[in-house]
């Protein structure tokens, strides 16, 4: 029989980055921007190098919700 899985809600950037969730989200507009694509940028580097199934599954995360903050922030 077949399993279906309902898809969890992903974590946000405030629950995966905790100087995000802190610090970076107070400050004005621009530099969360600037901060997320940074992130993302970075991100994207870490999956290049080796890395253990559970920091690039991390990685993927990241980015991903790095750039739904992105799109939240832009008008």
């Amino acid at each position: 029989m077949f399993k279906f899985f309902k898809n969890s809600p992903k974590p946000s950037l405030h629950q995966l980055d905790q100087l995000y969730g802190q610090t970076i989200c107070e400050c004005p507009v621009q530099e969360q921007i600037s901060y997320c694509q940074r992130l993302i940028e970075s991100s994207q580097y870490h999956l290049t190098q080796s890395s253990p199934k559970e920091e690039i599954d991390y990685f993927k995360s990241l980015i991903e919700a790095a750039d739904i903050e992105l799109k939240k922030l832009k008008p």
